[in-house]
Parts: structure tokens; C-alpha cells; sequence
């Protein structure tokens, strides 16, 4: 009997992590290479299944074995890229991305917690210009692409089919409720990338670099519009009817680290910024109970300047414009 209550619980788990539109049947059946109804008989217990079964069923569906058998080891299961293959790296980096996405909204249940350390790169997908400068620094000063060393920036070269995936990408994510933690900082980054492309002179000309200001601008404008209707949409466009929830934090003690928590149904996912653009992720419920705590945490000690706090929001997105505006006046003293 406890053996049956176990293998039970191992094929309750699968299903957990699948989409609802999929029968934990037939994704058994495939894995382990059976028919369907072998692959019932296993889940109704009257089959036990082997240790290979475990083993490829485990890889497949990325179940950490230590956490199912209640194994203690201070070991979390994480997955994820090392690298991008160098020739469509940003094609897979956006697929990859839409690939996320697409499975949270597979789910009735979907939320995303992020606390970022500098702009979220979807945010760049609506704006061509940003999203291709980001791609370009991934590429130059990140992967060190040997073909990028002389290579200089313009908005003008702008991959029109990433562009358009890109905004696939952005669609997909718009549709997922959100809670975000920003501090002041958390356009550093952008700012300190682009001062020292024009400090090396990696800028074709000034207006590449005046127009990053102004379309950093348009962004900032349009995520303060969104704070201030609680709702997420798309640049342009008003909150459709069923326009997913966006909820703004700000929070200038703690550091971001880019640590992203997504609720799917009754599960949760954590995922890990490493080597500067990889993620990987876990489902560990330990792992990630700890993580949606430790967001919970931070929300209570931030202050919240979506949908309320209307003053501290204004405060917040001035001090915003004020750092873009004092780095596009330095574009006159060089």
C-alpha cells in the first residue's frame, strides 16, 4: 500500500507540472516508449514502475528524485542554457523566453514576482531600438562574438524579424499578471552600457545614441502609465477588457538580482539570472516556497506606487527622468 501511495504521489507531481490541455497518460506513454493504457496502469498502481521508469521519467519532466523521496541533501535541482549557439543566438534567446511564457499561460493560474537589478529585457521589445542596443552590447561585450570587436551601433540595424519575435515575446509576457520591486537604480545599468559605448566611441553617430535617450524615455513613460492603471498593454494601445494585473513596488534598501518567482497553477517556479544572461530554474518546493517568502518580505517594507500612492509614484518616475536627462546632456561634452 505504500508503495502504490508513493508511485501515486510521483504521477500526481507530473501532472502538476503539466499544462492543462496535456494527458499525463500519453506524456508517460512517450517518455517511457508504452502505450497508454500500460501508461494508466502505472499511474493507477497496478504496475510498478522501475528504476529506469523513475530515471527517464525524472530527466524528462526535471523532478529533483532527493526532494520525492524526502531526501534531506541541501540539494535543489536547477535547469537551464550554459550558452547560445553563436550563429541565431538571439533567436533562441527569444524563443526561449516566449517558450516561458507561453507555458505560463497555459494555466488559469499565472502570476510573475520580479526583482530586477536593471530593466527587465522584454520591456526593451516594443521599442526596436533599445531591444536591438541590448542584443548588440549581449553580443559585443558579454559573449564577445569575434565578429562584433570593430563593430559600431546604430538604430538603423535592426533585425526586422527579431523585432517582430520580439514583440510576440512582449505580447505573451502582457498577458501575465505582474508584481515588480524597482528601486532608483534599476536603470543604472542601461545608462552605464550606452556612457560607455559613447565614452569608446562604439556609437556611429550622436543621434544613435540621443535616440536610446529618448525611446529610454518613451519606456519610462509607458510603465508609469501602466503603474498608474494597475494594467499592463501595449505601447500606444489603451488596457484591453482583459488586460493582465501590473503592480509596482519601490524599494531603494534592497539590491535587485534579477531573481524572477512565477505561480502556474498550484506550483511555483523560481528562476536564477547566471553568467550575466542565462537563467536557470527550479521547482523545488522548498526552494521556492523560501523564494515567494522572501518576495513577500520585500513587498511589505516597499512602497507600492501602482494604482495608489500617487505622489510617490510621480517622485519615483522624475527621479528616472532626471538620470537619463543628466546622461543626455553629456552627449554635448564629448
Amino acid at each position: 500500500m505504500e508503495q502504490h501511495n508513493e508511485q501515486s504521489l510521483f504521477f500526481q507531481q507530473i501532472k502538476a507540472l503539466l499544462p492543462p490541455h496535456l494527458s499525463v497518460a500519453d506524456e508517460i506513454a512517450r517518455v517511457l516508449d508504452i502505450s497508454t493504457d500500460s501508461a494508466y496502469r502505472r499511474i493507477r498502481g497496478e504496475k510498478p514502475i522501475s528504476f529506469e521508469d523513475i530515471r527517464k521519467l525524472g530527466s524528462n519532466f526535471k523532478i529533483s528524485i532527493d526532494q520525492f523521496l524526502h531526501l534531506h541533501t541541501n540539494g535543489f535541482m536547477f535547469t537551464g542554457n550554459l550558452g547560445y549557439a553563436h550563429d541565431d543566438f538571439v533567436d533562441q534567446y527569444l524563443n526561449n523566453m516566449k517558450q516561458q511564457f507561453e507555458f505560463m499561460l497555459s494555466f488559469d493560474h499565472k502570476h510573475i514576482y520580479f526583482l530586477p537589478n536593471d530593466i527587465p529585457p522584454f520591456a526593451y521589445f516594443q521599442f526596436p531600438e533599445l531591444a536591438a542596443f541590448t542584443f548588440f552590447y549581449y553580443k559585443k561585450s558579454l559573449l564577445h562574438f569575434d565578429e562584433m570587436k570593430d563593430h559600431k551601433f546604430s538604430v538603423n540595424d535592426i533585425n526586422d524579424d527579431q523585432v517582430k519575435l520580439g514583440k510576440k515575446v512582449q505580447s505573451s509576457f502582457n498577458q501575465i499578471p505582474t508584481t515588480e520591486i524597482w528601486s532608483i537604480d534599476t536603470i543604472n545599468s542601461i545608462l552605464r552600457h550606452i556612457a560607455f559605448y559613447r565614452e569608446t566611441n562604439v556609437f556611429k553617430t550622436n543621434d544613435d545614441i540621443t535616440c536610446l535617450y529618448e525611446k529610454l524615455e518613451e519606456l519610462i513613460n509607458h510603465i508609469e502609465k501602466q503603474a498608474e492603471l494597475g494594467l499592463k498593454f501595449n505601447v500606444g494601445e489603451l488596457p484591453g477588457k482583459n488586460a493582465a494585473s501590473y503592480l509596482m513596488y519601490q524599494n531603494d534598501l534592497i539590491t535587485g538580482d534579477n531573481c524572477v518567482l512565477a505561480e502556474i497553477g498550484s506550483n511555483k517556479i523560481t528562476y536564477i539570472n547566471h553568467n550575466l544572461i542565462n537563467f536557470m530554474f527550479t521547482r523545488n518546493e522548498e526552494f521556492t516556497a523560501h523564494t515567494f517568502n522572501t518576495f513577500q518580505n520585500a513587498i511589505q517594507k516597499s512602497t507600492q506606487i501602482s494604482l495608489v500612492g500617487e505622489k510617490a509614484r510621480a517622485n519615483f518616475f522624475a527621479q528616472l527622468r532626471k538620470k537619463i536627462l543628466a546622461h543626455k546632456e553629456a552627449i554635448n561634452r564629448y
